[in-house]
């Protein structure tokens, strides 16, 4: 096994996420006994009007402030079939058990999140603005782009590995 400079996954997405540039909250969820690591993220945005934005429930938000949160799903594919619960994620990526995540995804994985993100906070503002022609915010996973961003990565990293974290 060829792990990228010993770091594991945890430390991989710990030194990543410290990297993005994001003003909104990110938190990792850990489950051991699932061998599943959650991203989770909140996309906040500021209202300019004085309009009320309907959530999830039906409850009408009428504050400032308007917040969008999302997660997605590390899978151990050895374990669980993560794809199973891919409606409940914005994307379900899988890992090889305790081989971990190929360098080459989550090099990927980081710079299409990135994109995401930018364009996530730029259409979450035009739509509680009432920029835009959409009656419904939701993010949307590109997975034709996302696999195209990993293909763009460093070739040299599809031999590497991002070890599952040992507790």
């Amino acid at each position: 096994m060829n792990t990228v400079a010993e770091m594991d996954m945890l430390a991989f997405f710990d030194a990543e996420l410290d990297d993005l540039q994001f003003s909104g909250d990110m938190n990792i969820n850990w489950d051991k006994q699932a061998r599943a690591i959650e991203l989770e993220f909140t996309l906040n945005v500021t209202k300019e009007q004085a309009i009320a934005v309907e959530d999830q429930n039906g409850e009408l938000n009428e504050s400032d402030e308007i917040s969008y949160e999302d997660a997605i799903l590390f899978f151990d594919e050895s374990k669980m079939d993560g794809f199973e619960y891919a409606d409940n994620y914005l994307a379900v990526i899988p890992f090889a058990g305790r081989k971990g995540l190929n360098a080459q995804v989550g090099r990927g994985f980081f710079n299409y999140l990135q994109d995401l993100l930018d364009e996530g906070e730029d259409q979450l503002a035009a739509f509680v603005n009432d920029e835009s022609d959409e009656e419904t915010f939701i993010l949307n996973w590109d997975d034709t782009v996302f696999q195209a961003t990993v293909a763009q990565a460093d070739d040299q990293l599809a031999k590497k590995y991002y070890a599952y974290p040992k507790y």
